[in-house]
Order: C-alpha cells, then structure tokens, then sequence
C-alpha cells in the first residue's frame, strides 16, 4: 500500500515551478530507483513489507524488523541502486546525475537515512551495549557540523541556500520521524 501525504503535494508543486519537465522527471526515475532496490532487498531476505509513505522529505518504506545484517544490506540498496545509475550516464546522464546526488545525500550516517541506518547496524555489530549512545553523539556532531559549514558557506558568498535546505531536510525527516524498525 502506498500512502502519500499532503506535503507530497506540496513538494512536487514546488518542484515542478523550480525544475523544467526533464530534470523532474529524471529526479522521480532515480527516486524510484531507490527505493526499488531497498524493496528488491527487502523481498530477497523475506522481509515485511508494511507500506510505502510518500511525504515532503521523500520516500520512506515502513517495514517488520530485520536481522541487523539484513537491516544493513536493506539500507546500502537504496544508495547502491541510486549509484547504478551512473553506469546508464551515456543514455541518461540527467537520470544519472539526480541519482548520484540521491546516492550521496542518503548516504549522510544520521537516522532516518540509509547511512545511519547502516552505521547504526555496524555499531550494532561492533559495541552493541554502547550503539545507541555513540550513535547519537556520531549523529549530533554530523548535523551541527553540516549545519554550521552550510551557514558558514552562505553567509561567506560561497553558496546559495540550497546547503541549508539540505541541513533543514534531513534535520526535518530525523526530528519527525520515528525509526521504522529495529533489529531483531
């Protein structure tokens, strides 16, 4: 089942004013993608698949808990399949690109991302006791650092404001989300 959420709405009105047509629906192919290869993980280790939300801050697929080791390979498809993509650059190089960015900004380790759901699994795997606490320390320093560096970055005249919607983004989608599974 796929849920989709009125920020959804908001999101693609507000892509569609800001991006032409080839660039929007070269972004949808390579979310897509994405999240086709978390599902093509999920269905290869039997996984509970719950529903698949659709809001503002993108996609999120809500599943059962999964073994740590399956949790971690469930969250590297996404990016991985996202990367695939640039081995289709010479047909598709918008397609490509959009993935690469998706790639790499799924990749920051701060839950609910697919980098933190992955570091949190080698925490996991590593200092099980002590996961969590490290985890969010690792979390905090990452988005206060990403935070301050966008604002200094701005404020310098190197950047546009696009790094500080990146900050605010990921920001959004840690503070009002809750953690979808958890290991078994």
């Amino acid at each position: 089942m796929i849920r989709i959420q009125p920020s959804a709405f908001i999101l693609m009105a507000a892509l569609m004013l800001l991006l032409p047509l080839d660039w929007l629906l070269a972004a949808l192919l390579a979310a897509a993608v994405h999240e086709l290869g978390h599902l093509a993980v999920l269905h290869a280790f039997r996984g509970q698949l719950g529903f698949i939300s659709i809001g503002g801050t993108g996609a999120r697929i809500h599943m059962g808990p999964l073994e740590n080791r399956a949790e971690f390979l469930c969250a590297a498809a996404g990016p991985a399949a996202s990367l695939f993509l640039l081995s289709l650059c010479r047909f598709f190089p918008k397609t490509a690109l959009c993935g690469l960015a998706q790639g790499i900004f799924n990749l920051i380790p701060v839950h609910p991302m697919d980098g933190g759901r992955m570091l949190l699994c080698v925490l996991r795997r590593l200092c099980p006791r002590w996961a969590e606490r490290i985890f969010h320390t690792i979390q905090c320093l990452i988005l206060y650092g990403l935070l301050t560096l966008s604002l200094l970055l701005v404020f310098c005249g190197k950047a546009g404001f696009l790094p500080v919607l990146a900050c605010i983004t990921v920001l959004s989608r840690l503070l009002l989300s809750k953690i979808p599974c958890k290991s078994a």
